[in-house]
């Protein structure tokens, strides 16, 4: 999965803080740099923060344009840019490379059926 996705899927757990549920499932590695991340935003875009925390009804849902709007950001800003290969890393060290594929095409599900129907990816490993 590539790092912008793994990334936002972190932002969107503690922006929401959804981890105060499932926190005991991300390591304080994670939580960390995720932290780390969402300060880094939300000095450098704060709106997209502000989407991020609108997410609070449904943080199981990740919603395509986040993503994206998460990668424009990043690609304009190298501090954010590397605050999020520093989050991406930590999930893939936590979670290993397996992240549960039947949980993504889950999550994509919900995307799709929640009205949005552009679902782009362009580089998907395992």
């Amino acid at each position: 999965m590539d790092p912008i996705t793994v990334a936002t899927i972190a932002l969107t757990l503690i922006a929401t803080k959804a981890t105060e549920k499932i926190g005991e499932n991300l390591g304080e590695g994670v939580i960390a740099s995720t932290k780390n991340l969402l300060e880094i935003l939300r000095k450098k875009s704060p709106d997209t923060v502000k989407r991020l925390e609108s997410g609070a009804n449904a943080p199981y849902v990740i919603d395509a344009e986040i993503i994206e709007e998460v990668q424009r950001v990043s690609e304009a800003e190298p501090e954010v840019q590397e605050a999020l290969n520093a989050t991406a890393q930590a999930m893939q060290h936590q979670f290993g490379s397996v992240i549960n594929q039947g949980k993504l095409a889950e999550k994509i599900g919900f995307v799709i059926q929640g009205g949005y129907n552009t679902v782009k990816i362009e580089k998907f490993e395992l």
